[in-house]
């Protein structure tokens, strides 16, 4: 049973955080609300046994369904290939 690692779990909450500055016109404060919201994941990807790399993008975009809309086409893609390195899968 595979867990994620805590650096694997703030190198993909990093990316999740940086993807908002890609995100144009958006307040300061939504931002920072957004980077919360982002910090919360931590308790439950580091619950997570034996995730798979759908899975947690699945998930990731129910618990955070007002900041996937926002970000740029193909960032998705790019944390999906981040899950497959950390995952090994």
């Amino acid at each position: 049973m595979a867990r994620l690692s805590s650096r694997d779990i703030q190198e993909i909450l990093q990316v999740l955080e940086d993807g908002i500055r890609l995100v144009p016109k958006l307040s300061k404060s939504k931002k920072v609300a957004m980077r919360s919201n982002i910090r919360k994941q931590y308790a439950w990807l580091s619950g997570l046994i034996d995730p798979t790399v759908e899975m947690v993008v699945h998930d990731l975009e129910k618990r955070l369904p007002d900041l996937f809309p926002l970000y740029p086409y193909g960032f998705t893609d790019r944390l999906q290939e981040l899950l497959k390195k950390k995952l090994g899968r």
